[in-house]
């Protein structure tokens, strides 16, 4: 079984969250990363420069990409992992936020009994994420069936008139509830 939680987040949203939870000790990695790449823990103070990272409750598998422009960089095996991928929430070229989302694995595959499953500690960040996310987000008016969160601060900018937009080509307008 997989969560997958949509949001829109501005980045004083993200850095709120990040503070929140920084002291599960969650690593930070990029989607690809180098061969000698060292993970930042999760917090306030963490750059974030790329569309998506990996927030890990543990060690990570992953494997070199050996064709195309990323060769010799590696990927995280997400379902194998115990990590969340975090999609992060941003603005296009023409200045509507774009919507984001969380996404993790939460049964490992393959034999239950021999391997174990995923380890208590990816469970404890997982259920802390969807309940910080439940509480402090902002629900939006269901398009297609799906509801969006939406961050305080984003709530903020979409009253001051900022467009948030579902991610994809044809993404529709999102209104947020109150």
């Amino acid at each position: 079984m997989a969560l997958q939680i949509r949001f829109f987040m501005a980045e004083e949203d993200e850095r709120e969250l990040l503070r929140r939870l920084e002291r599960l000790g969650l690593e930070l990695w990029p989607e690809l990363t180098e061969p000698s790449a060292q993970a930042e823990v999760a917090s306030p103070a963490a750059v974030l420069e790329q569309d998506a990272y990996y927030l890990a409750a543990g060690d990570v598998i992953g494997s070199p990409i050996k064709k195309g422009p990323q060769r010799g960089r590696y990927r995280i095996d997400e379902v194998a992992s115990p990590v969340i991928y975090f999609f992060r929430s941003r603005l296009d070229e023409d200045g509507e936020l774009r919507s984001g989302y969380f996404w993790a694995e939460t049964e490992a595959h393959g034999d239950q009994a021999r391997l174990g499953g995923k380890s208590p500690r990816f469970h404890a960040a997982v259920r802390e994420l969807r309940e910080l996310i439940a509480q402090r987000f902002r629900k939006s008016a269901p398009i297609k069936g799906s509801t969006y969160f939406v961050g305080p601060a984003a709530a903020r900018l979409a009253k001051a008139g900022l467009a948030l937009r579902e991610a994809g080509r044809k993404g529709e307008l999102v209104r947020v509830y109150r």
